[in-house]
């Protein structure tokens, strides 16, 4: 099944700041359900992540992935370039600073899942996940600056697009009730982690 999420919101900080804790990626198990351990395997010249070893939850699936980073001065974006168990994605954090100089974030991402689910629930956990990590995320924004910013969360306009050739997506499942304010709790799965999984 695939399904594709956009979330937009507004962190009353500024756009570096936001960046730098975008790419703190070996933290992403601190404002990310569905992550259990991310480990940077290398980067890019700026010393930012390049590609990156990931341990997940999908829909309450174990997975191990290879993820492939982009990164620019206002942009993150992965895909999702090999998967234990045959799940794939891709996406963006893309900021704005505001007039204000707030940092206004556009969150998008694609997963695909190859396992028969209602594509309803599909979208609704995909949704539900995006909820819960973006308010963890400003949590995590605000612990690691010092500083207290507003999230305002707004559905992005976003019209289905045709199918695309990769259209393989990764994503998570939230458990009901983990949409809690400050840090989401996680299940750990085990940090039986492989960094070598995946290498050519």
């Amino acid at each position: 099944m695939r399904t594709k999420t956009d979330h937009r919101f507004v962190i009353d900080i500024d756009p570096g700041q936001v960046m730098d804790a975008l790419l703190m990626v070996e933290q992403m198990p601190d404002w990310s359900p569905s992550h259990q351990d991310v480990r940077v395997a290398t980067r890019d010249k700026a010393g930012r992540p390049k590609r990156v070893y990931i341990s997940a939850n999908l829909m309450g699936r174990p997975d191990r992935q290879v993820v492939e980073y982009k990164c620019s001065e206002n942009r993150v974006e992965w895909q999702v370039s090999e998967s234990s168990a045959g799940a794939g994605g891709k996406g963006w954090f893309d900021l704005t600073e505001t007039e204000d100089g707030a940092t206004e974030v556009w969150y998008h991402s694609e997963l695909y899942l190859p396992i028969p689910a209602p594509g309803m629930l599909l979208k609704r956990s995909a949704r539900r996940e995006g909820d819960a990590m973006i308010s963890n995320f400003v949590a995590f924004v605000e612990a690691v600056t010092g500083i207290e910013g507003l999230a305002e969360v707004e559905e992005a306009p976003y019209t289905e697009a045709a199918p695309t050739e990769f259209e393989q997506s990764g994503g998570s499942y939230v458990q009901p009730g983990y949409a809690q304010p400050g840090y989401a709790q996680r299940i750990d799965y085990g940090r039986n982690f492989e960094p070598g999984f995946g290498t050519a």
